[in-house]
């Protein structure tokens, strides 16, 4: 039996330390990589190991987990896939803002900045059809003592600056690999990586303990409000794990600047009925963010990996699939020029992921699970997609 977020007993977020020494892959991690290792957990939840190299962050393993909501009968503990990827987007715009302005001379007293996301799923799963989609983010920036012009021209600047912006305004075509009850297995309908192939991160949970899940006081992840339970309407408890779907999600993000200087996040989900979340994030980039919780682009590159696990375990659901288990390592990779309100745009280049399944089905069948998880996956949908970001002040 898979444990689970209760069985585990530990903060929903924390720094990690190794029994012993660190695996390989992520000790000696190429700096420019996040390294993202994902484990099923008990029905609807994960956890994760994200690394970040020493050149873009403090070279911190941090443990998250999530969990999702009524709308997949999820225990509803942790945060869902989107809220990873909604704050760790909005944390990227606004380091990339406060890095800009900085290098401008210019102070943004009580920064807030508001981001809307938008998804769409539509299709069947038993036809093979449904399929994830992302619409253009909308992002509303605001501060005082600056003129609603310059704030724009430097809110401009810093979404173009900002690696979740080239996540999300260039087509960039996900590879994968996939292993089958242990062994290496061909992929069909998803382009196969030429990447080396790394070994199941599974073991790896069980030589970690928590450093710090907490920051004066405070949880690094927490629920601030549970989502009202309904039943038979839009968004409702199982609304999301219907064989036919055709609907458009809401997901929104605030953030703001703490009195500790962390980002301070709150991610609520509109639709389907979800609940609030809170985020503490660090800023590797204004002011050489001391590692006291994730980086933006850290939060991002899990929410990737959570919401493709999600969709697996989703599509397995639905179809009946037998999956008992099923794992991943997850490469993302950005670039960003010096801040300045003339820098070019950041870069970021095709997500690598290794799937690790343990099933009952034959190879055909895990082929289409994985198919149907990228697929239907939104963020995967999201770096197929072209969608500059929307930007009002």
């Amino acid at each position: 039996m898979s444990p689970s977020i209760e069985s585990l007993a530990a903060p929903l977020a924390y720094k990690a330390s190794f029994d012993g020494e660190a695996p390989a892959d992520l000790s000696e991690a190429d700096e420019a990589f996040i390294v993202v290792k994902s484990r099923s957990l008990e029905g609807m939840q994960k956890e994760a190991l994200v690394h970040t190299g020493a050149a873009g962050g403090d070279g911190a393993t941090w443990r998250l987990t999530c969990d999702e909501g009524p709308y997949l009968n999820g225990t509803d503990l942790a945060p869902f896939p989107l809220a990873f990827f909604t704050s760790g987007m909005v944390m990227s715009f606004a380091s990339s803002l406060r890095a800009i302005a900085q290098s401008q001379g210019v102070a943004l007293e009580n920064l807030q900045c508001t981001l809307d996301n938008f998804y769409t799923m539509e299709g069947s799963a038993l036809r093979g059809t449904m399929t994830g989609g992302a619409l253009p983010a909308e992002l509303h920036v605001s501060a005082d003592g600056i003129a609603d012009a310059e704030l724009k021209t430097l809110a401009d600047a810093a979404v173009r600056w900002s690696p979740a912006s080239a996540f999300l305004g260039e087509e960039l075509i996900s590879e994968f690999s996939t292993h089958l009850n242990g062994d290496l297995a061909p992929v069909d309908g998803v382009k196969p990586t030429m990447a080396d192939i790394l070994p199941a991160p599974g073991g790896d949970f069980d030589l970690i303990h928590p450093i710090a899940g907490e920051i004066d006081g405070v949880p690094i992840l927490s629920k601030v409000s549970a989502a009202e339970q309904l039943f038979d309407v839009e968004g409702g408890v199982g609304s999301s794990l219907k064989s036919e779907q055709k609907r458009i999600l809401h997901v929104r993000g605030v953030l703001k600047i703490a009195a500790n200087g962390l980002f301070d996040v709150r991610i609520q989900l509109f639709k389907p009925i979800g609940s609030v979340f809170h985020f503490f994030g660090d800023d590797p980039v204004h002011r050489g963010g001391r590692g006291r919780a994730p980086s933006g682009l850290d939060y991002l590159s899990a929410g990737v990996a959570f919401c493709f696990m999600t969709q697996l375990g989703r599509y397995a659901h639905i179809v009946k699939q037998d999956l008992q288990s099923y794992e991943l390592i997850q490469l993302t990779r950005f670039g960003a020029p010096s801040p300045s309100l003339e820098a070019g745009a950041a870069e970021a280049f095709p997500v690598v992921t290794h799937v690790y399944l343990s099933s009952g089905e034959d190879l055909a069948h895990n082929q289409k699970l994985v198919q149907m998880g990228e697929q239907t996956c939104f963020l995967h949908a999201a770096l197929r997609a072209s969608n500059p970001v929307v930007v009002s002040v």
